[in-house]
């Protein structure tokens, strides 16, 4: 990358390099309208690590600020929708083109399956497996290595630590997504802490609280306003404005991040801040692709 591309990133994304940083790739899904699907990169000392969910256009998004995937080796899927996994396969296919050492290793987690859902698990073994729809994948490019692990997905199970190691600390809880296998994410490193709420409906608001307690930023994903202003039935599948600033409140997070936005919540940004504001006083900001922000 030359100087004055490099100066043309930092200005786009919008943030100085800090200990735990977000870098949102996709803020929308699942309609294309003009953002990518849901997807998110953390940062630690500058250095992309994890990939949060891989909605379609994500690894558009990857070209376009020439990110370097090298460390990249966690990915963690909050659901199995499309709008969430669509661009997986051209990831992980980036990372194998791109890798400067002769393998690479993946660590993937994501929910147990049920009903039309696979298990992540069986998942990426469909993508990658030997009898995947891109079984030559582990031979194009690095030499690869999926590791996945399937996390429990009914409400009342118990809190998951995923990683603990190097100073990073994953964790994950079950959240409900109507008939979606669903988890949300916390990481924390060096006293900061960002959670990821995936897409969630009010029963598991008691999961997310407690999984985001005092965490520096919540993303939180914000597709419909409050009743009776959407479809009925996408109240079955996502939390409400002010259902999400209760949360942030009852949670203690210091920080609101709203993604995966719909144009219904865009046209209506002062109603929704005003309905979160009931409950939640603390900054809150809507997502955009290539937002780049430092946690803190």
């Amino acid at each position: 990358m030359t100087k004055w591309a490099a100066l043309l990133v930092f200005f786009c994304v919008g943030a100085r390099a800090g200990a735990l940083e977000l870098l949102v790739l996709g803020s929308g899904g699942p309609r294309p309208f003009g953002r990518a699907g849901s997807s998110y990169v953390v940062l630690m000392d500058g250095t992309p690590r994890i990939l949060v969910d891989a909605g379609p256009g994500a690894s558009l998004r990857i070209g376009e600020l020439d990110m370097d995937l090298e460390k990249v080796d966690t990915i963690l899927l909050t659901h199995l929708h499309i709008d969430h996994t669509g661009d997986l396969p051209a990831i992980v296919l980036a990372r194998a083109l791109t890798a400067e050492a002769p393998s690479v290793r993946f660590a993937v987690f994501g929910p147990d399956g049920a009903g039309l859902f696979p298990s992540t698990a069986n998942f990426v073994n469909l993508l990658f497996g030997a009898k995947g729809a891109w079984a030559y994948q582990k031979t194009f490019g690095a030499d690869e290595d999926i590791a996945t692990m399937n996390l429990p997905i009914r409400l009342d199970s118990k809190e998951q630590t995923l990683v603990n190691k190097d100073g990073v600390q994953i964790r994950s809880i079950a959240t409900h997504h109507g008939d979606c296998p669903s988890v949300a994410y916390r990481i924390d490193y060096k006293g900061e802490s960002i959670v990821f709420s995936g897409d969630m409906d009010v029963s598991a608001l008691a999961n997310i609280e407690r999984l985001a307690t005092h965490c520096s930023l919540l993303v939180f994903h914000c597709v419909v306003l409050d009743p009776p202003e959407s479809p009925r039935q996408l109240y079955a599948l996502h939390t409400p404005p002010r259902k999400i600033g209760e949360a942030a409140q009852t949670a203690g997070a210091m920080r609101l991040l709203l993604s995966h936005l719909a144009p219904a919540i865009t046209e209506k940004e002062k109603e929704v801040l005003s309905s979160i504001r009931v409950s939640y006083k603390n900054p809150v900001e809507f997502a955009k692709d290539k937002l780049r922000l430092a946690v803190q």
